[in-house]
């Protein structure tokens, strides 16, 4: 239902997953939209071509690919999937992308086969939208625009010194789709993002020899926790406000659950901390075991022996290297609330256990023919070069009145919203949680600027200090990853800051008179439904039904209990390092790469 009188004429570009959501949050105010895609079908890189060879100049999924988090994290609030956490294949979050514009008549709104060519702001401050279908130009004009292109546009080929003078093969993850052509190959990987710890092992496992080349280490986050549940399920309120904000000594600027008053906080903590203790102490009681053991965990593969992720068991070698890995990504500092980029994935690791994969993290120097030279005066001949360094940002690709100073996203209100612009102009999915999936922040996004269309929520008046003071407090954060500038530590924070203005963010007060829904909300795997019970376009009974259901892991109660026990005593007391357990096992041997610097 629509709130307020004002209608707005408003482009969308780009119909994945954020401008999908973007298109049905608009039009839940009543805004006319049209959306133009330049692919011949929805979905954005989920969308695969029937012919393999007719997709290759653009960014793909790649054939094996699955979810590095599970359905519940990478679905939207308002069409939830149902059941336990299980990781989707690319060809079924694709099918859910469908069902959702079936389910909400996104179609229709949506031009197929038309590029956008430029974007360019009128006088009268509209914006006039050129684009190209079938071969000729049309012009539009719009009052508002959002960019929902995504940031997988231009393959980073910078990064690596002397690339030119590779004579063999150079192919960016961007062009990957299956380890057929690298049978016998000698490959160097070069960086290490989700994707990358994929194509490592894919690649490694048919190569004649393999070589991970990385400049520093990322925090390495398995699919399954301790072969059994979703690591994402191990995401909650608690969790972050003890990792990110009670053991940082930087202030928190963000808005959250209680706001900013120190008694409402101590409250609210007060009312979490009971209730939560009792539903520990009650699941302790009254929890009944599982005795039935599934076929296939919920990767898909057998059960037995446990996994941690795709073809990678649950054993001592593995979670050694992976613990080592995590202690070496921040220069031995602490990782508790770590300040870097994670890798939800660790596929790769077995192959760095058994010598496949060898890795070499003291970055490249120079390329001579085939032969790449280290800085640690290691040097090898290579014939393929696999490109895993990401994406470079331009925002102003499509024309100058769409610029973002230095191409930093965290120069843009809530990561979306350009000071410039009277909020006519959004940025939406263009930002990355450490823990987290983009579609939910890109619904968000989404709803806070569908109501900026409406009237119903102004932006800050002193909106470039506000810019400011977030973004020196993610620089912050993040501040072990100092390119990454689409990094979030914490998909909730942003959610919860946004939804605290947007009016769907539910009030501290309420939970308190809720013990189950308050529980739910600060010490269960977060669950984006929580942004669905209240404000506007709510869908409270079913959201209260989500959210009611929501299971927490019995191995986890000890794991809540922690954090209880953490939100009571100083914050000087936190753990420095978070290692995940070892099963029983022998150890790596002493010359294993994991136990030297290399």
């Amino acid at each position: 239902m629509k709130t307020h009188e004002i209608v707005k004429n408003v482009c969308v570009v780009g119909a994945g997953p954020s401008g999908l959501t973007t298109i049905k949050q608009l039009l839940d105010e009543g805004h006319q939209v049209t959306c133009f895609e330049k692919q011949d079908d929805i979905g954005g890189i989920w969308y695969r071509k029937p012919d393999p060879n007719d997709d290759a100049e653009y960014m793909k999924v790649f054939d094996s690919l699955k979810l590095t988090i599970s359905i519940k994290l990478m679905g939207y609030s308002d069409f939830m999937v149902e059941g336990d956490r299980v990781f989707y294949s690319h060809a079924q979050y694709l099918g859910y992308l469908k069902a959702y514009a079936e389910k909400y008549n996104l179609r229709k709104f949506i031009k197929l086969s038309t590029s956008v060519i430029s974007i360019k702001k009128q006088p009268d401050k509209s914006w006039l939208v050129t684009v190209m279908h079938d071969g000729k130009t049309e012009e539009y004009k719009f009052d508002a625009i959002a960019i929902c292109s995504g940031p997988f546009q231009k393959p980073d080929k910078s990064s690596v010194p002397d690339l030119d003078k590779f004579t063999g093969e150079i192919l960016h993850s961007s062009q990957y789709r299956n380890n057929k052509s690298f049978v016998g190959k000698r490959v160097c990987i070069v960086g290490l993002a989700e994707s990358g710890a994929d194509i490592a092992r894919e690649v490694s496992d048919v190569a004649s020899e393999a070589t991970l080349s990385i400049r520093s280490y990322t925090v390495l986050l398995p699919r399954i926790f301790s072969g059994i549940s979703a690591t994402d399920a191990y995401t909650d309120r608690s969790h972050h406000y003890e990792a990110y904000i009670r053991s940082k000594s930087n202030s928190y600027p963000l808005k959250s659950i209680w706001g900013s008053n120190i008694i409402t906080k101590f409250v609210f903590m007060l009312f979490a901390w009971t209730y939560s203790l009792i539903d520990i102490a009650l699941r302790k009681i009254f929890s009944k075991k599982e005795n039935v053991i599934p076929k296939t965990n919920i990767l898909g593969e057998d059960y037995y022996p446990l996994k941690m992720d795709i073809e990678c068991e649950y054993n001592t070698e593995n979670m050694e290297v992976m613990n080592e890995w995590n202690r070496r990504c921040q220069n031995s500092n602490s990782n508790w609330g770590a300040k870097k980029i994670f890798c939800k994935n660790v596929r790769f690791v077995p192959n760095v256990v058994n010598g496949k994969l060898k890795v070499n993290d003291s970055g490249i120097s120079k390329i001579v023919g085939k032969r790449i030279y280290f800085n640690n005066n290691e040097e090898k001949e290579f014939d393929i070069i696999v490109l895993c360094t990401g994406f470079i940002q331009n925002f102003s690709a499509l024309g100058d009145d769409l610029a973002v100073p230095d191409n930093n996203v965290r120069n843009l209100y809530k990561h979306a919203f350009h000071k410039d612009h009277d909020g006519t102009l959004a940025f939406i999915g263009f930002i990355r949680p450490n823990t987290g999936g983009i579609p939910i922040l890109s619904e968000m996004q989404a709803r806070y600027f569908a109501q900026l269309c409406s009237g119903n929520v102004k932006l800050p008046a002193n909106l470039a200090s506000v810019i400011q003071i977030e973004k020196e407090w993610e620089d912050t954060m993040g501040s072990y990853s100092p390119r990454q500038y689409d990094l979030i530590v914490s998909q909730i924070f942003v959610l919860d800051s946004m939804a605290k203005e947007i009016g769907c963010l539910m009030p501290w007060w309420k939970l308190i008179f809720h013990p189950r829904l308050l529980v739910r909300h600060w010490m269960y795997p977060f669950n984006q439904a929580c942004y669905r019970i209240v404000g506007p376009h709510n869908m409270k009974e079913s959201a209260l039904k989500e959210m009611i259901e929501n299971k927490v892991a019995a191995e986890r109660d000890n794991v809540r209990f922690l954090f209880l026990a953490l939100s009571i005593l100083p914050s000087n007391v936190h753990p420095k390092w978070l290692d995940f357990p070892v099963p029983p096992g022998k150890s790596l041997p002493k010359d294993h790469f994991m136990s030297r610097r290399t």
